[in-house]
């Protein structure tokens, strides 16, 4: 890593300060005065090597003004933390800046090596996800990416955990670490899923002789409320099933709906931005498309939330209906054949009678 030397950091502060063209009104001299102190602070902590604290300072200038000088220390700072993606996105905004028509020599001069520097060192991996995979969705420690973006992605050095997910596919899951200037290539085997057997379905006698260990015609009987008592039951266990599936079944479709949307948004960034990982670490004119990317990654991860709820519940509640209707007994009066039970049956719910 390239250091400023200390006679370098007058100079660097008057870039950073008055050098670059401003995008909006210029600041106070209020304003100017409170991000020269910040500047002047930050120095000191970078020649005590206090990295994060230094940091701190530089990205409080940076809110008066955005200088390549600031964006030079900043990515320094960041650099010495690990944070090598976050430091080579400032180096390019500090070229981005001096390509704009921003002053400052002394940061010209020590940018471009810098930045070659830092990017050697930054490690990549590469995924490779099978062609017949249909709208995979991928996250990279906790968070939403485009799967695309996983041909070639830049890291921080260090540990990692990668997630992959698609429809009728078993997931892959992978926790890996990488050092600096590492290459790794991962191939993400998501098997397709096959569906579990049904049951065979089973008569009324033998449901019967399931349910109490004798056959129907052998039962104990019981008093005949009961079986309004397990009417109830199954009606209200019926509804907690209905209205926890629907439930899943609408935010799994929102959730896809939003995942559709962090694919657009990402595209977008893609198409502007190439090659950048950090597009949106910069105000800009994808400012609207990153708002885009980050609201529907939220979306994304809500609905998933509540999709899960309600599929447990559905679940939930046709567990307890099927024991309610298993073990629940049903009543029959002594010596009469005239009897009432409730039935259920797929999309029907009711109550049959035998005289």
């Amino acid at each position: 890593m390239i250091r400023p030397a200390r006679s370098s950091q007058a100079l660097l502060l008057c870039a950073a300060l008055l050098g670059s063209r401003p995008a909006h009104a210029e600041p106070s001299a209020q304003e100017l005065s409170n991000a020269r102190q910040a500047f002047e602070s930050a120095a000191v902590l970078e020649a005590e090597q206090k990295w994060v604290e230094a940091a701190e300072k530089l990205r409080q200038a940076l809110a008066v003004k955005d200088t390549p000088g600031l964006r030079f220390h900043l990515a320094h700072c960041e650099a010495e933390q690990g944070l090598l993606v976050e430091a080579a996105a400032d180096y390019d905004r500090a070229s981005e800046l001096l390509r704009e028509g921003a002053k400052a020599p002394d940061v010209q001069k020590l940018l471009i090596p810098a930045s070659a520097e830092l990017k050697r060192r930054i490690p990549h991996i590469k995924v490779e996800i099978p062609d017949d995979v249909a709208n995979p969705v991928a996250e990279l420690d906790g968070k939403v990416v485009a799967p695309s973006e996983l041909s070639h992605q830049a890291l921080n050095p260090g540990a990692h955990q990668l997630k992959l997910a698609a429809r009728g596919r078993s997931p892959f899951e992978s926790s890996f670490s990488m050092k600096e200037g590492e290459e790794l290539a991962l191939r993400a085997d998501l098997p397709e899923t096959r569906p579990a057997p049904s049951s065979p379905a089973r008569s009324p006698k033998a449901q019967a002789i399931a349910s109490t260990g004798a056959p129907s015609s052998e039962r104990p009987s019981v008093p005949a409320r009961r079986s309004s008592a397990k009417l109830y039951w199954l009606v209200g266990e019926s509804v907690v099933t209905a209205a926890g599936l629907a439930l899943g079944i609408g935010y799994a479709v929102a959730g896809a709906s939003a995942r559709d949307r962090v694919q657009a948004a990402q595209s977008r960034i893609d198409a502007a931005a190439p090659g950048n990982p950090g597009a949106c670490s910069s105000p800009g004119t994808l400012s609207q498309a990153c708002t885009d990317l980050h609201t529907a990654i939220d979306d994304h991860d809500r609905d998933g939330t509540l999709s899960t709820v309600g599929f447990v519940a559905g679940g939930v509640g046709a567990a307890a209906l099927v024991t309610t209707w298993l073990v629940y007994p049903s009543a029959t009066s002594d010596g009469a054949r005239a009897s009432v039970e409730p039935f259920v049956g797929l999309g029907a719910l009711g109550v049959r009678g035998r005289f």
